[in-house]
């Protein structure tokens, strides 16, 4: 969580049915307020809009005329991309690509890797983190557009073992989250904040009570969620042709010939 003045409270991190209850003043100042979630990367998909109103009654009787009456502010630009939010699956889009695309964009798709913040995990066309699978090392049978799709649109359908997240109980009763990233006899060492770069937290084998592992990938769903279908399209084809501008699915359309 980002140490700020600007953060009113937080939640500690949730696991799946788990819940907490937080309690706190409201700001005075009507105005509409995000909450997002801070694991690094969720905020683009994981946010929300806390509405602050003048008259709480009038509001609940009919918000929409309410708001026509008290425009509230936006008091976050990232509250500005709201409206377009489309549940993205799998099934409307692969027909995107059967026959593949002709005339995409290089740049559009270089340009959506980085705005959907794709270089904040994987490591692709000489830039990002490498804390997901490097995109230009993949295995033969993952570089085909359905395997790629649905990797995007499904996070959590396939997830390597090594980038898989497990949840540790310690006997201090203190419950620890993260990536394995080594473990000897006696100590496992574990990811904690993939991008904060520190150094793995070291726990010793004989303080975990219980270990369990996540069936969620720490990719979150829905990245996409806020792309129009052409740069779903355009950002598909980029990581397809493997970040390379020479690729023939670039020139398909203009009578180019490869030797």
């Amino acid at each position: 969580m980002p140490v700020s003045d600007k953060v009113m409270l937080a939640s500690r991190l949730l696991e799946s049915n788990q819940s907490e209850s937080l309690l706190f003043e409201a700001p005075k100042e009507p105005g509409i307020y995000p909450y997002v979630c801070t694991y690094p990367g969720h905020w683009r998909r994981m946010f929300g809009a806390l509405y602050v109103v003048a008259d709480l009654d009038q509001y609940t009787a009919n918000p929409e005329q309410y708001l026509a009456d008290n425009p509230l502010e936006i008091r976050d630009e990232l509250l500005k991309f709201i409206a377009r939010d489309t549940d993205w699956k799998y099934d409307d889009l692969i027909a995107k690509f059967s026959p593949l695309p002709k005339d995409r964009s290089f740049e559009v798709g270089r340009n959506l890797f980085r705005a959907a913040n794709c270089v904040g995990c994987h490591q692709f066309g000489g830039e990002g983190y490498a804390l997901g699978p490097d995109l230009a090392k993949m295995e033969p049978k993952k570089e085909t557009i359905d395997h790629i799709l649905r990797s995007i649109v499904e996070p959590s359908v396939e997830i390597d073992p090594k980038y898989r997240s497990f949840r540790f109980l310690l006997d201090s009763g203190k419950v620890v989250v993260g990536t394995i990233v080594e473990q000897t006899d006696s100590q496992v060492k574990v990811l904690v904040d993939p991008l904060a770069m520190r150094d793995p937290m070291v726990i010793e084998k004989d303080e975990i009570e219980q270990q369990v592992e996540s069936t969620v990938s720490i990719m979150p769903a829905g990245l996409m969620n806020k792309l129009t279908e052409e740069e779903v399209v355009d950002l598909i084809v980029y990581v397809f042709a493997k970040a390379n501008p020479k690729h023939k699915i670039y020139h398909a359309g203009h009578g180019h010939h490869n030797h």
